[in-house]
């Protein structure tokens, strides 16, 4: 697994590429949004980079926690200006320090694979109150002759509709390589694997498989 220090390097680097107001809205942000549950008020957010996620959930009139590991991230994410409701901390999620803090939803987007899944998992369930909800979106490697279908048919469509509106099928080349020198040491889980993972430690989850190389697990926490 790719360290902690390669991890803060690799988006440190990545974070001096996104041009201001690059950040844009990925695919997957309404669909993350729509899982949140209306009562949920303290929201943490893992791995937030720029912060483009959890401005949009803060927008639901909560307070919300973007953490990420990469100074840079963070920096960039606080340049976009004060938010009402938002909190950005740089810090690695299975060191820091949150007191008795406790959240009514925890969202991890692209980031259980820079962690040892079972660890993190646990120790996201200990910093959710009873009832909440946890979801956990990251990226899987396809398994079956169906899935890679499935993903590069999915794939197809991106860059069309990414020519459609920015003239350019793919990103530019500072960004690829930059992704691709990162991405060279990473391992992702199979749907299957990240099956046999929820069902390991989060009794009664959901795992969801998502197009483009993706997968959610949705855990409700059972109340006190």
């Amino acid at each position: 697994m790719i360290t902690t220090d390669e991890i803060k390097a690799d988006f440190d680097e990545l974070a001096d590429l996104v041009e201001p107001g690059e950040s844009g809205t990925d695919r997957h942000d309404r669909y993350l949004l729509s899982l949140i549950p209306p009562s949920a008020r303290d929201v943490l957010d893992i791995g937030c980079g720029v912060g483009r996620l959890t401005r949009a959930i803060a927008a639901g009139n909560r307070d919300v926690v973007g953490l990420d590991v990469s100074p840079r991230m963070i920096v960039r994410a606080k340049s976009e200006g004060n938010l009402f409701g938002v909190t950005f901390l740089e810090g690695d999620f299975l060191e820091l320090d949150f007191g008795g803090r406790r959240f009514d939803c925890i969202v991890s987007a692209a980031a259980l694979h820079h962690m040892p899944p079972d660890v993190a998992l646990r120790r996201m369930c200990g910093l959710l109150r009873f009832g909440g909800r946890l979801v956990v979106h990251d990226l899987r490697r396809d398994s079956s002759a169906g899935e890679v279908l499935r993903s590069y048919t999915a794939l197809a469509g991106a860059m069309l509709t990414r020519l459609v509106h920015t003239g350019h099928i793919r990103p530019p080349k500072r960004v690829r390589r930059a992704w691709e020198k990162h991405g060279a040491q990473e391992r992702y889980l199979s749907l299957a694997e990240a099956n046999v993972l929820a069902k390991r430690e989060l009794t009664g989850a959901v795992v969801h498989c998502q197009w483009m190389w993706r997968y959610t697990i949705v855990w409700d926490k059972p109340a006190a």
